[in-house]
């Protein structure tokens, strides 16, 4: 969740950055066209944190739930009560848990995929300069 609130601020600060470069009159094609790449691979690198995360969550969430049907249907030998057997069943609610980590792993998923369509754009609005590299390397 947190990372998923990271990226919305991120994204938010892209769109900052549009209005930034729209305002400014001495920023080059080429440094705007930088500047905007490294705000999607950060974009990008969040995301992708996000999805491990949460995908580490998910196998967490269904490996507790598989131990519950587990233990509930008489294949473990510590559940040996029955009042242990109704603590163990699965709630709706745990279903509800895994359908907003599903949510979670959908939303990173869409925003990635908008930051990669936004990297393609750029790539063939302004593909990487050579010039550039080379200032770089002199100075």
């Amino acid at each position: 969740i947190t990372l998923s609130i990271l990226s919305i601020f991120w994204t938010w600060g892209g769109a900052r950055l549009a209005r930034r470069l729209v305002r400014r009159t001495q920023t080059t094609r080429i440094s705007a066209a930088n500047m905007t790449r490294r705000a999607v691979s950060i974009a990008v690198t969040i995301n992708l944190v996000g999805m491990f995360v949460t995908i580490l969550g998910a196998e967490q969430i269904v490996g507790s739930l598989a131990a519950r049907i587990l233990s509930s249907s008489g294949l473990s030998p510590f559940a040996a009560t029955s009042a242990n057997l109704v603590a163990q069943t699965i709630q709706p609610l745990d279903v509800l848990v895994v359908q907003a980590n599903t949510n979670t792993l959908l939303s990173h998923y869409i925003s990635l995929a908008c930051a990669l369509s936004l990297k393609k754009f750029i790539s063939r609005l302004d593909p990487p300069s050579t010039e550039e590299k080379r200032r770089l390397r002199i100075k």
